[in-house]
């Protein structure tokens, strides 16, 4: 058991996004988004390693959140040109997360752990906004489904309590 359980709350979910979009990056079928979506899966992944090296108990088989790597796996499902994923990233999950690191920042005193945090707030910034520069080179899409299973996605966080943030733990 982690003696931060901030810091195994958030491992839970970047390691979800690590493998969600690492897996799904493979079955993408736009070139861009098979990039966009392995980087961000690296990125996600790097979070979780430093998370797991400043916490004196963690464990290297924290469960990936489940909620959060259904999300993104279904969206990977749904849409197989990889953008739905990308939309549930930058639109969905990572504002939320933001709003989960904000509020464990906002009551952390360790100086390493708010270093921690700020790092991956930054990080989650950086993602969203490489996916902005990923969207805008390519052609729209065309499927009158997309915004339907797009506001699956908000609708399934928002039915589980994370309409605003991916929660806390104490």
């Amino acid at each position: 058991m982690s003696d931060w359980p901030a810091g195994q709350h958030l491992g839970s979910i970047y390691d979800a996004l690590y493998l969600s979009l690492g897996e799904g990056a493979s079955r993408a079928h736009r070139d861009a988004f098979v990039v966009r979506l392995h980087y961000a899966s690296r990125a996600f992944g790097a979070l979780a390693l430093e998370l797991r090296e400043v916490q004196a108990n963690a464990s290297a088989d924290t469960a990936p959140d489940a909620l959060v790597y259904a999300v993104m796996a279904n969206s990977l499902a749904e849409d197989d040109s990889g953008a739905l994923a990308l939309y549930a990233l930058a639109m969905v999950v990572g504002p939320r997360l933001l709003v989960t690191l904000r509020d464990y920042l906002e009551s952390e005193v360790n100086v390493t752990r708010r270093k921690i945090l700020s790092h991956g707030s930054d990080q989650v910034v950086s993602e969203i906004r490489a996916v902005g520069t990923t969207v805008a080179n390519e052609e729209p899409l065309d499927d009158p489904a997309w915004a339907d299973a797009a506001r699956a996605i908000v609708d399934t966080l928002d039915a589980a309590g994370m309409a605003e943030s991916l929660g806390q733990r104490p």
